[in-house]
């Protein structure tokens, strides 16, 4: 019997001629040393669509070779032009696949490099694998090639050869049709689905999440329905997101041949815009040739939930469209929480005979099956004691499907070599609503450990949830968007690896299933804050509406309500707060942030109060009474201004002003009796504002304060510091002696450096207290304002 030769699959970016030849050069000289080599060029025009395609070669191969270039690396990470390099994308997604499927054990991925290639050139998931120069390496290559896709054991070089077993369990994905072979516990549900759309061609199927809807259609309805349906039945699947012409659109484009040939626009586009225009027109020229057609459609819930509202009623039509194309089944799958947003759009008439609920999974025998069959199936055996506990646990728990796969995964992963699955590694996990801690463990300490990286996350999750009613959501983000901050893409590749994040099939990720925004404590925090914020932008937007209609001044919201609502926008607009060096509070830096973004009537409701109680302070017409009851207001909030309170020690934060003293130097009058005079010869540092009693008061309760002798050295101390009057904490001191003042002047330049440092001297520092009797502040007439 003859050994087929190994088929070598090549991988690489076209659009460079020279490139192009060295790779048909390359494939030519392998089929001449006895490899099957194959390469696109070999079928230009394929009868198939390019992604079945690429999907049959990718399951054929027994070798992929990577030809890694700059272009091949930009493609492969997701970068550049999205409407170029699609193919290598394509690739990229299912080489991830695989790569994570076997926890990063590489079976048949080479990495290879032209002449003149670079490291660099190799995609960074792939650097640790070995690459080849076929130019100067060809017989090693070679003889790696003629070899079967095997890999050895770690640090085993005595230990026999062993093939990688793929894991049958998807962990929080959910099942591919690829994984039909592995999916259990719904017989009788894909018997009903698929019976209902053999019957009328449009099936709804509503469930919570965690009971597996997307894996039912995928893994177990379309294999069937293949069964069912005579000729080559093809499969669309899309999810709605914010454009669901646009992904529609895209899904179709992967079905249809290759386009050689490109237009001023991108057939994506193209196909988008005749499907909003004609929508039926549209559907009767591109979907005839790919009938018998399963339409997926995932995620229903986004078209409620990330579309707008004109966006729904215009893609209505191309659903009802869909209906008249003889050949095409529809089905959708929709979390229950939005089942009445689907009944008010599609009208109960449509959804009542389609309408199919999914319930949860609750006998045992079914839990034992899609428990224990795929581990048995690959020749691992599985603990009888730990099947019947685990599906024990699962029976009692609400959306336990997704949450059995990840432990089911991870156990398998950590299988004895001998024993197989067994209760010892299900007892180290902790059980079924501990497997998703145990997976974003590692990813949680690290961001953790780096503050740009918590930053970085809270972006992540902004774009990949949302909350609707309270409802926390899923949505995708463009990979290449994300990859353009480096601490972006670091998180998504370690979320990819730990399961966390999935792939699409056009090139953007998202979080894998619901079930995360309840066991990941993390997400499921900032989903709650999310919420917050959310109802918060709700609730200002009304009372802005109300404050300008109704011209009452009274309902202009105070500093208490407007911060919160600032810090919201802000967290929701993604926006990093704008340091004020003026201002200690955070809510004033947000502002800065924010206040160019807002529509007239938001940003004069959200106008902080502060910053107006502090305007009017400096109207030279203010009365007196007036000032007294804003310093009061200020106090209360509490004072937001930098110069007023303290530092992070607990020491006076004074705010300091620089007066330039012209040259030759200038003469103060000090209002005393009788008047004095001094000549100051040089630049001082003078306080902006007096030194306040929450300042003066820390020094009374210091340690090393008001009771430190080495403070009052020619002074006169008294026992106890004098009477505190009007003590509120942004009040200006009263009622200290000059010796007081020296005192705490002394105590607060120990704790400033600024003794012989060029700073301000403690005597020049009195002149920002105020006193009592001669000790009155001083008075300067220098010819110039200070500011």
């Amino acid at each position: 019997m003859t050994t087929p030769s190994p088929r070598v699959l090549i991988s690489y970016a076209q659009g460079d001629a020279a490139h192009s030849q060295w790779i048909a050069d390359l494939a030519a000289r392998l089929r001449a040393d006895g490899l099957d080599a194959i390469i696109d060029q070999y079928d230009p025009r394929p009868a198939k669509p390019w992604v079945d395609w690429v999907n049959d070669e990718f399951r054929r191969a027994d070798w992929i070779l990577l030809a890694c270039t700059p272009a091949y690396r930009l493609f492969y990470e997701g970068k550049g032009d999205p409407d170029v390099g699609r193919g290598v994308r394509w690739e990229a997604n299912l080489i991830q696949n695989e790569l994570s499927d076997n926890k990063f054990v590489n079976p048949r991925f080479v990495p290879i490099l032209p002449t003149g290639g670079r490291e660099d050139d190799v995609p960074q998931a792939l650097r640790g694998f070995v690459r080849f120069k076929p130019d100067e390496q060809y017989a090693k290559l070679l003889a790696i090639l003629r070899q079967p896709p095997v890999i050895d054991e770690p640090n085993a070089c005595d230990s026999p050869i062993v093939r990688v077993i793929p894991n049958p369990y998807p962990g929080l994905s959910a099942f591919t049709e690829r994984q039909a072979g592995a999916f259990f516990g719904r017989d009788e549900d894909i018997r009903r689905v698929v019976a209902r759309l053999v019957e009328q061609r449009q099936v709804c199927l509503v469930g919570r999440s965690g009971t597996g809807k997307s894996s039912l259609v995928a893994a177990g309805v379309l294999p069937a329905l293949r069964k069912r349906v005579s000729g080559a039945m093809g499969y669309l699947r899309f999810t709605p997101q914010d454009d669901p012409f646009a992904r529609f659109a895209d899904a179709l484009d992967r079905l249809m041949p290759e386009e050689r040939l490109r237009g001023p626009k991108t057939r994506v586009a193209r196909l988008a815009q005749e499907l909003r225009a004609q929508p039926a027109k549209a559907l009767s020229s591109h979907l005839s040739a790919l009938a018998p057609l399963l339409i997926f459609a995932d995620q229903f819930e986004e078209l409620f939930t990330q579309t707008s509202e004109a966006g729904r009623q215009d893609f209505a039509a191309l659903w009802d469209a869909l209906l008249d194309v003889k050949g095409v089944y529809l089905a959708l799958t929709l979390r229950s929480e939005f089942y009445a947003s689907l009944a008010d759009w599609l009208g109960a008439a449509r959804l009542g005979p389609s309408h199919m609920p999914l319930d949860p999974i609750t006998d045992d025998a079914r839990y034992r099956q899609l428990i224990a069959r795929p581990a048995m199936d690959c020749g691992v055996p599985i603990d009888d004691t730990l099947v019947s506990e685990l599906a024990t646990t699962a029976r009692g728990m609400a959306g336990a499907l997704p949450l059995l796969a990840l432990t089911l995964q991870r156990l398998f992963e950590s299988r004895d070599p001998i024993r197989g699955i067994t209760r010892a590694a299900w007892q180290a996990v902790g059980g079924l609503a501990e497997s998703v801690k145990c997976a974003t463990a590692p990813v949680d300490e690290v961001i953790d450990s780096d503050p740009a990286l918590l930053a970085a996350c809270n972006t992540l999750f902004a774009a990949l949830a949302n909350s609707v009613d309270g409802i926390p959501t899923r949505r995708s983000a463009c990979v290449a968007g994300l990859r353009g901050d480096g601490n972006l893409a670091y998180l998504v590749d370690a979320l990819r690896t730990q399961g966390v994040l999935t792939d699409t099939e056009d090139g953007h990720v998202e979080i894998a299933h619901e079930t995360l925004f309840q066991h990941w404590p993390r997400l499921a925090d900032w989903c709650m804050r999310h919420a917050i914020f959310l109802a918060r932008r709700r609730e200002v937007e009304q009372a802005a509406s109300d404050w300008r209609s109704s011209g009452n001044p009274l309902l202009m919201w105070g500093w208490e309500r407007q911060k919160p609502a600032i810090e919201a926008l802000c967290a929701l607009g993604g926006l990093e707060a704008q340091h004020d060096p003026e201002f200690t509070d955070p809510g004033i830096h947000a502002w800065r942030a924010l206040q160019g973004r807002l529509d007239e009537a938001l940003r004069s409701f959200l106008r902080p109060e502060p910053l107006a109680l502090l305007e009017e302070l400096r109207q030279d017409d203010t009365s007196p009474v007036r000032r007294e009851d804003i310093g009061r207001r200020l106090n209360s909030l509490p004072d937001p201004r930098k110069g007023v309170g303290l530092d992070a020690r607990g020491v006076p934060d004074i705010a300091w002003e620089t007066v330039d003293v012209p040259e030759g130097g200038a003469v103060v009058t000090l209002e005393t009796e009788p008047p004095q005079q001094v000549r100051i010869r040089r630049s001082f540092r003078i306080a902006r504002y007096p030194v306040t009693w929450r300042q003066y008061k820390a020094f009374v309760a210091a340690d090393d304060g008001y009771r430190n002798p080495e403070w009052w050295e020619g002074l006169q101390h008294e026992e106890q510091p004098g009477q505190m009057r009007w003590d509120f904490a942004n009040h200006p001191v009263i009622n200290v002696s000059w010796h007081d003042a020296m005192a705490f002047c002394r105590w607060l330049t120990g704790h400033l450096n600024l003794d012989g440092g060029g700073g301000a001297p403690a005597h020049r520092m009195g002149v920002a207290m105020g006193g009592s009797g001669g000790c009155s502040g001083f008075a300067f007439s220098l010819g110039a304002r200070l500011a």
